[in-house]
């Protein structure tokens, strides 16, 4: 048994978490988390796992949880105001796989 623990922006937790519930049928706990290892606005997914679907649930944080290129708004107030959209890198994530002496669920 393994514990991947996975901490993403709180939009990609959101698509991360229904694939996994909807479409492979695991479960997922999520933990509202700020700060630290990643901006504001994330969230920790705890994911209790047989050894061998771990490489399967990588794969679907990576697909959904990647960097991604966004557009934001940016101001500039010099002599002379410049207002604009630039492109940023958004997303990613970080992982841990554990591994797990003992699990009881009651």
């Amino acid at each position: 048994m393994k514990l991947v623990v996975a901490i993403m922006e709180d939009g990609d937790a959101d698509k991360v978490m229904t694939a996994l519930t909807t479409q492979h049928k695991i479960r997922v706990t999520r933990v509202s988390s700020t700060g630290g290892l990643l901006i504001p606005g994330t969230s920790t997914l705890l994911i209790g796992i047989d050894e061998q679907r771990v490489p399967l649930v990588k794969e679907v944080i990576a697909d959904l949880a990647a960097r991604h290129p966004s557009f934001v708004p940016y101001a500039y107030a010099g002599s002379t105001p410049i207002v604009g959209v630039t492109e940023v890198q958004v997303g990613g994530f970080l992982s841990f796989v554990l591994d797990i002496h003992h699990f009881e669920q009651v």
